[in-house]
């Protein structure tokens, strides 16, 4: 395993997991300081509009939220089963965690995107028809500008294994490939690659690299890095011994029983460019880094504990239950910690726009929320385990026992038992909700009361008194 690869596997496996705490992204929540117009029946509807933002919910079937101010658009249907964002620049959407799309929109009014129901469809377009594609996994398919190539071609893949004959292209270099990954040629005037899988493989680029192996992955041998001034010389014979070195002695790496994922018996190795020394030791149980400059930190008793420092990122586990990730740079500051998987707080100042949030939850009785607008929300009963807003704000109000909402409008907002009650109030009004039964809102000019939504009614906001009866009939 490379030395940079064995610094970042620990931090980059905890942020893999927990990324979504630590994204900065535009805020989906009103913002603004001024009335609210909003309707509600029980859970089931509710919406909600100010000058320039506005959200709609039917729940828990869909929602959407809209700012007029960044053109930003959300929309959900069923979480997790549909999620989209999407501004005048770019849209995402998400299907159950798998399918995705992403796209970009541009002035002229011309739209990129790629559409993945992975693995089984890709779909793409871009600018002209010649950046069109499509891939309907396992009879056929065109990929371009895909998996670091311009244009990627298949055509049928036995037993969904591997393609029957596939090419691909790259500037100049082409390459066709029978039953592709099992055999391949390539070669442009820069480049040359043949495998025949497993018996003998060799990639060649001048001046940059020379990779080759016999009965892969047993012997494996070559050299990395050549435009550089120091290249690197590898080889293994798996998985027993590898080692990597520069001909100076800058760079040098040795393992001993080396699995994937599985880390090595025993590896050591040091790097006089980045000042960086590592140990490992019993595979993943043990490992240590450390660096001359001190930009680099790595202690871990796998599965005891855990401590690792890169890039202004740090995480540390006592125990796989007990997690904290802390990062600090020129856009994200945040802290986090988790006890899996009752109790998880956020902390994050997003330092490109100045927005602070503040997130804790202990998993299933109650979630906290408040950002640096002023918004506050806290709900009890909170059944989704993990922070996952658009999909809370749809399916947590059906199953609620308090709901409470502190606003940057100043406005106050208290539902019980599933919404059975709902009462919202500021400094000049009160509304409560009960569905059919209560209607009543009061003001400095008087209050409106309505039994099944007119059925029974009295209005005394006007100079003169109103009566309701029967829904039409009024006095």
């Amino acid at each position: 395993m490379s030395n940079v690869l064995k610094k970042r596997c620990f931090v980059g496996f905890c942020f893999l997991i927990f990324a979504f705490s630590l994204e900065a992204k535009l805020p989906n929540t009103f913002t603004e300081d001024i009335p609210s117009d909003y309707y509600q029946f029980w859970f089931l509807y509710e919406a909600e509009k100010r000058a320039n933002q506005s959200s709609f919910y039917i729940r828990p079937f869909y929602g959407n939220f809209f700012d007029k101010t960044t053109n930003f658009k959300s929309k959900t249907i069923l979480p997790p089963i549909f999620y989209r964002e999407e501004t005048d620049h770019w849209y995402t959407w998400t299907s159950l965690f798998f399918f995705t799309g992403t796209g970009f929109k541009h002035e002229e009014g011309d739209e990129e995107e790629d559409i993945f129901f992975s693995p089984i469809f890709f779909w793409g377009k871009g600018d002209t028809p010649k950046e069109n594609y499509v891939s309907i996994y396992p009879f056929f398919g065109t990929m371009k500008n895909k998996l670091s190539y311009q244009k990627i071609k298949y055509y049928v893949f036995p037993l969904l294994l591997f393609p029957l004959y596939s090419e691909w292209e790259y500037k100049t270099y082409e390459a066709k490939s029978i039953l592709w990954p099992l055999t391949l040629r390539g070669k442009s005037e820069t480049r040359d690659e043949l495998r025949i899988f497993p018996f003998y493989s060799h990639k060649e680029h001048i001046g940059k690299y020379k990779r080759y192996s016999i009965l892969w992955p047993f012997f494996q041998w070559g050299q990395d890095k050549m435009d550089k001034k120091e290249p690197v010389s590898y080889a293994m014979f798996f998985p027993f011994y590898q080692y990597k070195y520069t001909d100076s002695g800058s760079m040098k790496s040795r393992a001993i029983l080396w699995f994937p994922i599985l880390n090595s018996l025993f590896s050591y190795g040091f790097d006089k460019k980045t000042g960086h020394t590592n140990y490992s030791a019993l595979f993943v149980f043990f490992q240590y880094t450390t660096s001359v400059k001190n930009d680099a930190e790595k202690l871990v008793f796998f599965p005891f504990y855990g401590y690792s420092y890169f890039a202004n990122k740090q995480a540390r586990f006592i125990t796989p239950f007990y997690i904290r990730l802390s990062q600090n740079t020129n856009h994200l500051k945040a802290d986090s910690t988790f006890l899996l998987p009752f109790f998880s707080i956020m902390k994050q100042e997003f330092v490109g726009t100045g927005r602070t949030d503040l997130y804790w939850k202990l998993w299933p009785i109650i979630r906290y929320h408040k950002d640096s607008e002023g918004n506050l929300t806290w709900n009890t009963i909170s059944l989704i385990p993990v922070r996952f807003e658009n999909m809370e704000d749809l399916w947590e109000p059906i199953f609620s026992i308090i709901e409470y909402k502190k606003l940057v409008n100043g406005e106050k907002r208290l539902h019980l038992i599933t919404r059975l009650y709902s009462q919202r109030w500021s400094d000049k009004e009160i509304n409560i909700h009960i569905p059919l039964l209560v209607e009543y809102s009061k003001n400095e000019s008087g209050f409106k009361y309505d039994f099944l939504y007119g059925f029974v009614g009295l209005d005394t906001r006007s100079d003169s008194t109103k009566y309701k009866l029967f829904w039409l009939l009024e006095i």
